[in-house]
């Protein structure tokens, strides 16, 4: 579409426009009456490289993006420019062919002036003309290492020199000129669109040193190889700059968390770089990462929180990535009104439990009931999703948690009181309302400080001096009675997600201790309801609660269900946690070892006892605890066999376990071996089943598996200097 310019505004436009700022009004009336206003829609070229052209374009409204190909047909984006901005000043003067292609990438209107219309200008109003001619002298001298130097140079240089000019002639990255005309664009189009993206500045640390030591050209090699590093770790769409020697910085589009990822991965990459003539040598970097719109709304906000951030890693000790802190880290914690933005972190967190492999929980300092019920509930959740877990406790626990604590004995739960601190990928914060209660903070500051460990947290405590310490986008965080009841909303959750509970095969998410350990804080910070301030508060104790009465009368020894304060509930629930220890006394009575595999198996009867007295849930809890405590003290492999309940299955189910300094058999291979194919699992747990019918003696079938697996455990230990070997050859 084309038409002399009719905007009501196109003076003010131009007015506001370098190279005709210094025009008198009647000259702009005059220069906007000679326009004509063009329409692109988005995806429309405007011109394209090496086409002819005689018209100056000025931008009105929307977004351009402007690109040069190079000699290998890659199109490479320059900059991209919006309102205000102005391009094709040489287009009037010499008629020149045009250097770049521009391509509108929304709707956007622009000004356009033809060569022979700006003429008509310089006859018919010559000062104006002469003020427009300097204007653009000037400009296009200043834009020696702006995009207007990069069109100019694609003129004079050619195709080779389009790709010197954009990228870093030793490692073939964005160099920082790109970098300079184009962060301002990027930032620009993710306003735009309401998107995500993080900038971070790398630093090789102690480059000085390496340099003094090894000499340069070796030196050169490290930042070929890191440069490779960077290219395995980031995505296309992420974009790589070398800034200077041992300088790079990176925009990635996305969630921060992506970008924390990423750029804690680069630092373990780099932790692995070997070097064949200097195998002494380790490498490490420091990287200080700033996101938008979560700390900065400009390009400089960005590069002055990010320089920070990389300040902050290197007094952090280097070796690290750290995001700066988000302004809202300073404020108080505040409730989520929105049942959408709940729902997103729900998603977040049902993410990270499934993609991540080990979560350690901590809490706060002298914990009560809620703190130490919050973390056990966590825990169990992660275990549903066959996750290790731990939680940390400090030196002292109160007597009456020891039910808490047994459930973590029968679920594979770590308890960590003192000495080393698990490895994890992902760290709970739970109930507690500001980063300094932590129990023994300064043990966590350098997982906290490492941008590849997620930051999950789990709260009530709102307001006052209180303050956030997970990550933005996984914070669960709300008005609730207790901590407690904001993870029976995410069990809940959870529990109604049909793909979710099918995917990892979990017939019932909210198990009895999962139920128990959640009505425990609710109990101890609500005083046994008194204290419930709205309507969902009480229908998620009364959901909990009527859960705990339904558990209670199908125990053969159960209570009246009628408490009259919470000790009473806490009595009846470590009477709970009692059957799992005479269920494991129980079960494990007649152990017998063959060589180095330790096993128990129940007959018919014992069996039958067993799921009569215990219940299948207390069950199914220990006998895996029990295989998991034979393979420990035998150090090698654990099995435990038992009649289903004869109501729910018509199988004999056995649980095969090794220990975790046993790793050179995969259990799976076990199962072909024992000619199992009901069957399944990891390289370090399987299980599988036997029809009743066809199993007449479990003890002799328990004696004769053993055997074999003595076999099989002899073998690999003969076989794992081998399997060593090959994998170092990488065959």
């Amino acid at each position: 579409m084309k038409q002399k310019a009719i905007m009501e505004d196109s003076s003010a436009v131009l007015g506001s426009i370098d190279i005709f700022s210094r025009l008198q009004k009647a000259d702009l009336q005059a220069l906007s009456a000679k326009m004509e206003q063009r329409s692109f829609k988005a995806g429309q070229s405007m011109f394209r490289e090496g086409e002819s052209g005689e018209e100056l374009f000025v931008v009105a409204s929307g977004l351009i993006s402007v690109s040069v190909r190079s000699h290998d047909a890659e199109d490479i984006e320059l900059s991209r420019v919006g309102r205000g901005a102005f391009f094709g000043e040489m287009a009037i003067l010499e008629r020149a062919s045009r250097s770049a292609t521009c391509t509108a990438l929304e709707a956007t209107e622009c000004l356009v002036l033809k060569a022979g219309d700006f003429e008509a200008l310089l006859i018919e109003r010559p000062g104006a003309g002469v003020n427009v001619l300097e204007s653009m002298l000037g400009i296009a001298a200043g834009r020696l290492l702006k995009t207007g130097s990069f069109l100019s140079q694609m003129v004079q240089w050619g195709d080779d020199a389009r790709k010197r000019a954009v990228t870093d002639a030793a490692t073939g990255l964005f160099n920082r000129r790109y970098l300079e005309d184009s962060f301002e664009g990027m930032v620009s189009r993710a306003k735009h669109d309401h998107a995500q993206l993080s900038y971070a500045m790398f630093d090789l640390d102690r480059f000085g040193k390496l340099n003094a030591t090894y000499g340069t050209a070796f030196c050169d090699r490290i930042i070929l190889e890191i440069a490779d590093t960077f290219r395995k770790v980031f995505a296309e769409d992420d974009i790589l700059v070398r800034y200077g020697g041992d300088e790079f910085c990176f925009i990635i589009p996305g969630p921060e968390s992506e970008a924390r990822q990423k750029c804690g991965n680069v630092c373990a990459s780099l932790r692995e770089l070997v070097f064949p003539e200097h195998p002494e040598l380790r490498i490490s970097c420091s990287i200080g990462i700033a996101h938008y719109p979560g700390v900065a709304s400009t390009t400089e906000e960005l590069k002055e929180k990010a320089d920070k951030a990389l300040y902050m890693a290197k007094e952090a000790g280097r070796d690290r990535a750290i995001s700066w802190q988000r302004v809202e880290l300073d404020a108080p914690k505040r409730d989520i009104t929105s049942i959408a933005k709940k729902n997103r972190v729900v998603a977040n967190i049902r993410q990270a439990l499934e993609e991540r492999d080990s979560f350690l929980i901590i809490g706060h300092k002298d914990p009560d009931e809620d703190c130490v019920s919050s973390m056990v509930a966590f825990a169990l959740l992660a275990n549903k999703f066959n996750k290790k877990s731990a939680i940390f406790l400090g030196p002292t626990v109160q007597d009456h948690f020891a039910y808490l604590l047994n459930i973590c004995r029968y679920n594979e739960i770590e308890i960590v009181q003192e000495g080393r601190l698990p490895a994890c990928s992902a760290l709970v914060l739970v109930d507690t309302p500001k980063p300094e209660m932590i129990e023994q903070r300064e043990r966590f500051e350098a997982l906290c400080s490492d941008v590849s460990v997620l930051k999950i947290e789990l709260d009530h405590h709102l307001g006052a001096d209180s303050r956030y310490y997970g990550d933005a986008e996984y914070r669960l965080v709300y008005e609730a009675s207790s901590t407690c009841e904001t993870i029976g909303f995410l069990a809940l959750k959870l529990e109604n997600d049909n793909a979710l509970m099918s995917k990892y095969q979990i017939a019932e998410l909210l198990s009895r201790n999962l139920v128990l350990a959640i009505l425990s804080g609710m109990i101890g910070d609500s005083q046994m309801g008194r204290y419930l301030k709205t309507r969902r508060e009480s229908w998620f104790y009364r959901r909990f609660s009527a859960l705990f009465e339904k558990m209670l009368e199908s125990k053969t020894r159960s209570g009246s269900g009628n408490f009259s304060n919470k000790e009473q509930v806490f009595e009846a629930m470590a009477a709970l946690s009692d059957d799992e220890d005479a269920c494991f006394r129980y079960m494990s009575k007649n152990t017998t070892t063959v060589g180095r595999v330790r096993y128990a198996v129940l007959d018919p009867e014992s069996s039958r006892h067993l799921f009569a007295t215990f219940g299948n849930d207390t069950a199914i809890t220990v006998s895996k605890a029990l295989v998991d405590s034979f393979a420990e003290s035998s150090g090698f492999l654990g099995l435990i066999g038992y009649y289903d309940d004869p109501v729910a299955s018509p199988f004999v189910q056995f649980r095969l376990r090794r220990s975790q300094h046993f790793n050179t058999l995969d259990l799976r291979e076990a199962l072909s071996r024992l000619q199992m194919t009901n069957g399944g699992g990891h390289p370090g747990a399987v299980g599988f089943r036997i029809e009743r019918s066809a199993l007449t003696d479990i003890e002799a079938a328990a004696k004769a598996f053993a055997t074999t697996l003595e076999s099989l455990i002899a073998e690999s230990l003969a076989s794992a200097p081998e399997k060593a070997g090959a994998e170092k050859n990488g065959n």
